[in-house]
């Protein structure tokens, strides 16, 4: 039995969460061992939240196999950028080559969600909740989403020689449908309060399904009270007090689900998570989140099949990283050892 040690990091623009991972190969199992939430407000750096998490995970990075991090923003070799900024410079090539670090990797934070789903975990009703009870196929395109602060998401295959493939997407920018039917007459108000008031020359999804959506749906519903936070506004969801929104972003949240497969067609299902989601869970049990998707009732009989669920682990990010780091990063490491051999010989 072979058994390896990870360190994963969820890294968001406020805060990270970073655990120490062990696999065992004999049960092909990821076990969270550790784990430490840091706000990056409580640090200086870089280097500090570094520091950080070591003394948090009683661990340094340097010793374990290798380092995988899911995080915001997009990665340029050096760098990591975000649009709405991090409060300090992430120069992660620099800080990996100070502490050297083993083979790392930073990866779309939607990857290490998506990776997830190529575990056993997603058999586990512990971590998933299933909205259907279908036939998950091993080697079909899945797709995870997540609605937060923003809308992300990555689309993927489990690869039969064990690797896997990732794709390149930005699906919280798919623009609305336009749905003229008379039944969506809201809807169609709601994409002219956006365009006139809100000035958004092209309205996506990400307008209505994140933090700032349901600000932009409880002033649209109720114009005459004062625009609250999104905390404020979920704690009025979950009290019942806002019915008429919480309908509401159910439907778009049925919508969505109803583009995504009619856009990638999933056969190994679309699988979604995030802090509003994971907070309202009864979302999904809404009768304006079934119609939403069947407002878009384009192959219904195949979508029927496709496999649906929310994964409410908060770990599940960690072990996806996880699994990415074992089974590209150690093979990579593996492979560029095997030809250092080779070269010498």
């Amino acid at each position: 039995m072979t058994t390896k040690h990870f360190i994963s990091w969820d890294l968001g623009g406020t805060k990270c969460a970073a655990g120490l991972i062990e696999y065992q190969s004999e049960k092909n199992t990821y076990t969270c061992l550790q784990k430490t939430h840091v706000f990056l407000h409580e640090t200086t750096s870089l280097y500090d939240l570094v520091h950080r998490i070591e003394a948090d995970l009683e661990l340094s990075m340097h010793d374990v196999n290798a380092i995988c991090i899911g995080a915001a923003g997009q990665y340029n070799g050096t760098s990591l950028v975000l649009e709405n900024g991090y409060p300090y410079p992430m120069m992660f090539a620099e800080v990996a080559l100070h502490f050297n670090w083993p083979n790392y990797a930073i990866i779309h934070d939607y990857a290490t969600v998506l990776c997830g789903t190529f575990t056993q975990y997603l058999y586990s009703p512990q971590f998933v909740k299933r909205l259907n009870q279908v036939n998950i196929p091993i080697f079909e395109r899945r797709l995870a989403f997540g609605i937060g602060t923003g809308l992300g998401g990555k689309d993927g295959l489990l690869l039969a020689n064990g690797d896997f493939w990732l794709g390149s997407n930005e699906i919280g920018f798919i623009g609305l449908p336009a749905l003229l039917h008379d039944e969506q007459k809201m809807h169609q108000e709601l994409l002219t309060y956006l365009h006139h008031d809100h000035h958004n020359p092209c309205v996506v999804f990400e307008n209505i399904l994140s933090g700032s959506g349901l600000q932009i749906l409880y002033h649209f519903l109720y114009p005459t009270l004062p625009l609250i936070s999104t905390i404020e506004i979920g704690d009025l969801m979950q009290q019942g007090k806002v019915s008429e929104l919480t309908d509401l972003f159910a439907w778009y949240l049925g919508v969505f689900v109803a583009t995504l497969q009619l856009a990638f067609m999933p056969g190994g299902g679309i699988w979604m998570t995030g802090g509003i989601l994971l907070k309202h869970p009864d979302l999904v049990k809404r009768e304006s989140f079934k119609q939403g998707i069947n407002a878009l009732p384009a192959y219904s009989a195949e979508r029927n099949v496709f496999p649906l669920g929310i994964l409410h682990d908060p770990d599940w990010p960690l072990i996806g990283a996880a699994f990415y780091a074992n089974r590209r990063l150690q093979t990579q490491q593996e492979a560029e050892k095997n030809l250092h051999v080779v070269n010498v010989v």
